[in-house]
């Protein structure tokens, strides 16, 4: 179908030349499917469709054609970077004259302003809140794209995905849903009273293998054999190796972030002369990105391997060193990287070989178990490069025989099933909706939850009921909820929870364990004890954290932090662990460079990050908790901590790191050369700030601007 056939449906001339200037002349099977199943009639869809088949692109024509028609647009997607990488692809629309907006976090602020926008990016948890508090704009909303559907099967972000479409089921709203490959679309479609687009193809062909160890070959599914002549590793090098002399770029999933990282760093000196080949203009260009990375532990390391054509990816990275090694993947100075599967799910990054493992260590049986056959398509799907390859290779690396790897390559994905049914889920939705409503009818919530996907696949009422009728009891004894015969009532410390995105446990337990007049290591380790950072905290090893046990017991008994619970093993290890948490987060907030926390907590920069996001999250929470029961030094208090924990500083540094350009390390070197605020600032000579480490030309420039636009 060509694009001019477009025109037939509503769609205007400037948008159709649009898709021409990005060399999108003709849809794809996929795409002529969704239109023909009704797209553009506003029909809900289900897109069940392989990695890189061209899902995105029948989500921008749903959404074309309702904002062409007067409504406005919003595209969901599960993480923030995907987000950010959604709005740049989505911003060529403003050529057309959309405006485009993005929200991903501040989950307590309404964000009329995003109502100024035609369409709106947003991650799953920013929509949802942006349900609790109602803007007026989300009553123009006409098309919804939900990106990554098959999240639905993730226990953390599938309820809130279940939660989204309950609501707006039954309202005048198109939903198209984009999903991987998944083993019962018909369910999901059923469920959203959708049209099914199921079609396996993808641009690029798909070959897939498994490694048979003991013959040292590859079988692959089209009846090649591929001989691996390596033995200087373990599998997934050796078959790396051959593939990267045999000029192929290679992705390898590791389940393992420490392996990843020692791959990365065997493999180096089998790569022969290849450093000598790599574009040392763009090298440079790279290394020096990586110069803003705030740890110089990470700096040298990963510049180092880039330099060698090697690079891994995890979630410890910072996101400056994680850009980094995407960018310099995509330009091919890298051929190699080692990634856990969390790349698979998140930044759009295909190789033309991609090696796979299967088998990932569960520490609950201390044993290696099988990944689901759904995971290993996932990461599968990133072989093969669009518009580069005639085909893309997926190895399992790891497959115990035969059998196990033509399991995953012959096997159906697994159906994804529903995970509301948990109690945290529960009573986070609960909450949610009785307060977004003030006063709800009992029948009216039951009626809400009779559209998720649980009750569609359960029918199970009688658990339902049961369940919410568990956290209503929970709810109305903490104080959260009213109930009044068949009517339920959120209470102010309702609402300011569920607005706050916070768990109302989080919220319960830690009204329960403050007391007195807490210090900040008090505040830490509460703040590292809630549900809402346990589900989230970086890793720190067991025997990291015994070495801190006697100094926790200490600070215990003199009251500097709560005190321990004895009578239970499991939750004293809890407590134990959050102390070494809230411990790693007093060193952040008392300036303790990056390095020295990495080094002493056995963390990466990204982990560090990830825990202060959290944890500035739920004090600035906490703080709108406490200001609605009235106790303002403590709501002072905690977003005084919100502010460190954001920035890493001690609280003299607060009103300096308000500057863009001004993070925690040049805010202390202006306080250390006696410039304290921003009025000192303000009236400090350029020619002075000019001399200071840190501050160059441009920088100066913008802060004096800044200063300027401040009234100084």
């Amino acid at each position: 179908m060509d694009v001019d056939c477009l025109i037939d449906y509503g769609l205007p001339n400037e948008y159709i030349e649009l898709l021409r200037e990005r060399g999108i002349s003709k849809l794809n099977p996929v795409q002529r499917m969704a239109v023909s199943k009704g797209l553009f009639n506003g029909k809900n869809l289900v897109v069940a469709a392989p990695t890189a088949s061209g899902k995105t692109l029948i989500g921008e024509l749903g959404l074309v054609k309702n904002i062409y028609n007067g409504g406005m647009g919003v595209y969901l997607v599960p993480l923030r970077a995907l987000a950010s990488e959604k709005f740049e692809e989505l911003s060529t629309l403003k050529k057309i004259g959309f405006k485009i907006g993005i929200s991903t976090g501040d989950y307590d602020l309404p964000a009329e302003h995003l109502g100024r926008n035609d369409l709106v990016v947003a991650t799953y948890e920013r929509f949802d809140s942006l349900l609790r508090l109602k803007p007026r704009w989300i009553n123009r909303i006409k098309c919804l794209v939900i990106d990554e559907l098959h999240m639905i099967n993730d226990p953390e972000r599938g309820p809130i995905i279940e939660m989204i479409i309950a609501r707006i089921l039954g309202r005048d709203i198109q939903v198209i849903g984009l999903s991987a490959t998944i083993g019962n679309p018909h369910v999901l479609a059923k469920w959203i009273r959708a049209e099914l687009v199921d079609v396996s193809w993808r641009p690029v062909k798909l070959v897939e293998g498994y490694y048979n160890r003991r013959r040292g070959v590859i079988f692959y599914n089209d009846g090649r054999v591929e001989r691996v002549s390596y033995r200087v590793g373990n599998s997934a090098l050796n078959i790396a190796i051959q593939s990267i002399l045999n000029d192929l770029q290679v992705l390898v999933f590791v389940h393992n972030r420490r392996r990843a990282e020692e791959w990365a760093e065997n493999i180096i000196g089998y790569l022969g002369l290849y450093k000598h080949l790599v574009d040392k203009a763009k090298l440079k260009e790279l290394l020096d990105k990586l110069k803003d990375s705030p740890s110089k532990l990470e700096r040298e390391k990963i510049g180092r391997l880039i330099s060698n054509g090697v690079a891994y990816h995890h979630a410890g990275l910072s996101s400056i060193a994680r850009k980094v090694v995407e960018e310099a993947f995509r330009d091919h100075i890298v051929r190699v990287v080692f990634a856990t599967p969390t790349l698979a799910a998140g930044v759009n990054l295909p190789a033309r070989r991609v090696l796979v493992s299967i088998k990932r260590y569960d520490p609950r049986s201390s044993h290696y178990t099988n990944i689901p056959v759904f995971e290993y398509k996932q990461m599968a799907g990133r072989a093969g490069r669009p518009q580069y390859d005639d085909l893309g290779e997926a190895i399992i690396y790891d497959a115990q025989n035969d059998r196990e790897g033509r399991k995953y390559i012959y096997n159906a994905p697994e159906p994804v099933t529903s995970k509301l049914s948990g109690e945290r889920s529960l009573r986070i939705h609960v909450l949610a909706l009785v307060s977004s409503n003030k006063i709800m009818r009992y029948d009216e919530l039951l009626r809400i939850f009779k559209n998720t996907l649980y009750y569609e696949t359960t029918r199970d009422h009688i658990f339902l009921e049961n369940g919410i009728k568990k956290i209503i009891g929970d709810l109305s004894e903490w104080g959260m909820v009213n109930v009044r015969e068949e009517y339920l009532e959120a209470t102010r410390l309702g609402i300011i929870t569920s607005i706050t995105y916070l768990d109302p446990l989080s919220v319960h337990r830690y009204l329960n364990s403050i007391d007195g007049k807490p210090g900040e290591l008090y505040y830490l380790h509460i703040l590292a004890s809630t549900p809402d950072y346990l589900r989230s905290r970086p890793y720190i090893s067991e025997r990291i954290v015994d070495e801190y046990e006697d100094e926790a017991l200490l600070l215990a008994e003199e009251g500097i932090i709560p005190k321990p619970p004895l009578d239970d093993e499991y939750e004293y290890y809890s407590w134990l662990q959050s102390y070494v948490q809230a411990k790693m987060l007093h060193d952040w907030i008392n300036e303790v460079d990056e390095d020295s926390i990495m080094r002493r907590y056995g963390v990466g920069p990204g982990d560090i990050y990830s825990a202060r996001d959290t944890a500035s999250w739920i004090a600035a929470a906490l703080s709108r908790v406490e200001a609605t029961l009235g106790n303002e030094d403590r709501s002072r208090e905690l977003d005084i901590l919100s502010k460190r924990l954001e920035y890493g500083i001690k609280e003299d540094a607060i009103e300096l790191v308000e500057l863009e350009g001004v993070g925690r390390v040049r805010a202390r070197t202006l306080i250390d050369n006696g410039i304290r605020s921003l009025r000192d600032l303000a009236n400090t000579p350029l020619e002075r700030l000019l001399r200071l480490p840190g501050f160059g030309p441009k920088l100066v420039k913008s802060i004096k601007e800044q200063l300027k636009r401040k009234g100084y």
